[in-house]
């Protein structure tokens, strides 16, 4: 009797436990809802789902999410604790690199030319003293960004790339924005371009200058 008791209990654990799932990747492989997706659920999304096939403004959207869960104004800036099966990991993809990009190499991709394309329209669109101060916001992202990739690779105990490798990197990062683009669109893509690297160039002297004068601790 306590046999079949213990087994009527247990036969929809097998159930149960496929319901959970289910609703656990729902979430994830189901309808993306950035503005209520909480701070791991995002996470998620960026590494597996395909940004590719989503519409522009969900991409804004989940750009934006990412931008206020991760980014310079964020209460909670990430930070890296890794299991160290987890560590190993990302240090062997990050040393065997491929050419094949993973979801969440193309996600950031995409994300970050949903961003650019939002920074260069705004750009275009205000007048010449509001562009300085854009610039500046742009400028400030890009190296907080920079920052904390720089702070993960230390943290994967790997060499930070040169001043040359950012530039290429740059470059590249740009001509793909390029992909799909019309020609009125290249030309905006690489005169703004061409803007911030001008800005990134004079913050990176202006970096080297006081780096150079402050006193030494």
């Amino acid at each position: 009797m306590n046999m079949y008791r213990m087994l009527f209990f247990t036969l929809p654990l097998p159930f149960l436990v496929a319901c959970f799932v289910m609703i656990i990747l729902d979430g994830i492989l189901g309808n993306v809802k950035p503005e209520t997706m909480g701070r791991q659920m995002l996470v998620r999304v960026i590494q597996i789902r395909d940004f590719r096939r989503f519409s522009p403004d969900l991409v804004e959207r989940l750009t934006d999410r990412a931008e206020q869960e991760f980014g310079r104004h964020s209460p909670n800036q990430p930070t890296f604790e890794l299991h160290p099966l987890e560590k190993w990991i990302h240090i062997y993809f990050q040393t065997h690199r491929s050419n094949r990009q993973s979801h969440l190499e193309s996600n950031l991709t995409v994300m970050a030319r949903s961003r650019y394309f939002q920074w260069m329209a705004e750009y275009q669109s205000v007048a010449p003293i509001r562009q300085a101060a854009l610039m500046n916001d742009v400028v400030a992202d890009m190296r907080y960004w920079q920052g904390l990739y720089f702070e993960y690779l230390r943290y994967l105990e790997q060499p930070e790339p040169t001043l040359v490798e950012l530039y290429e990197d740059f470059q590249r990062m740009i001509e793909d924005f390029k992909i799909g683009a019309s020609p009125e669109e290249i030309v905006q893509i690489d005169a703004f371009a061409q803007s911030m690297s001008r800005a990134l160039f004079a913050a990176e002297v202006q970096k080297t200058i006081w780096d150079w004068f402050k006193p030494a601790e």
